[in-house]
């Protein structure tokens, strides 16, 4: 048998608001799920619940974990509305996932330059002038920043050696 965290989402069908009473009753259920490690979120159309149970597979554990949240879930008066998500994660799986970081590796100009092999002033030229030249992912008053994954994509691309020739005005 292995730990699972099981989380439950739930929303409301069109048109329904979650009575005005559901905060108590969102506070209710998270007392009700202590002994899980539970704990609540929830809003004007949705509310959610994880809970961590001991099951021998994920389908187990998400019949078992689901069970107990709609079953404590009405105890406390939560809305009764569609599940929308159930799932089950693994504990030591899940540890991992939230030890990994979540947000995209960024990059300032100095670290474009040195993967682009360019000066800081070619990355500020580049950046205007070449239309496949990633976006910035933000603009900050001390710089932008841009993926690393563009970045890298944009080194990547076939390149001419030597100047790129200036245009000639016909005359």
């Amino acid at each position: 048998m292995d730990w699972f965290s099981v989380s439950m989402q739930v929303r409301a069908p069109d048109g329904h608001l979650a009575p005005a009473d559901s905060g108590a009753a969102g506070d209710g259920l998270m007392g009700l799920l202590g002994d899980y490690d539970g704990i609540v979120a929830s809003g004007e159309r949705s509310w959610s619940a994880r809970i961590s149970v001991q099951a021998g597979d994920p389908g187990s554990a998400v019949m078992k974990g689901a069970g107990i949240i709609t079953s404590l879930a009405a105890q406390a008066g939560m809305p009764h509305w569609p599940a929308v998500r159930v799932e089950a994660v693994r504990d030591d799986v899940l540890d991992e996932d939230l030890a990994r970081s979540q947000l995209p590796e960024l990059v300032s100009v100095p670290e474009a330059a040195a993967i682009l092999g360019v000066s800081p002033q070619r990355v500020h030229q580049l950046a205007t002038q070449h239309a496949e030249f990633p976006q910035p992912a933000y603009e900050l008053k001390v710089g932008r920043l841009w993926f690393r994954a563009g970045i890298e994509a944009f080194a990547e691309r076939e390149r001419k050696p030597g100047r790129p020739a200036l245009a000639r005005a016909a005359g």
